[in-house]
């Protein structure tokens, strides 16, 4: 899980950078500085939250037998 987040920290970067670039592409127009800006304020401003390996694995084998 620490490694998890410091990743993820490490990674904020590559989003803010991806995200107006990918929008753009998708939309087929430049998005707005201030949709940037406040998308920029989101990433840099969000906390890493884990989740539970324990319901994971549940869940993954629940998937994985049909039940």
């Amino acid at each position: 899980m620490t490694s998890a987040a410091s990743n993820w920290n490490a990674a904020k970067g590559r989003m803010n950078s991806n995200w107006a670039a990918g929008m753009s592409q998708f939309l087929g127009a430049s998005v707005s500085s201030v949709r940037v800006a406040n998308y920029q304020a989101g990433i840099n401003s969000a906390q890493y939250r884990g989740g539970d390996p324990d319901k994971w694995e549940r869940n993954f084998r629940a998937a994985m037998t049909g039940g």
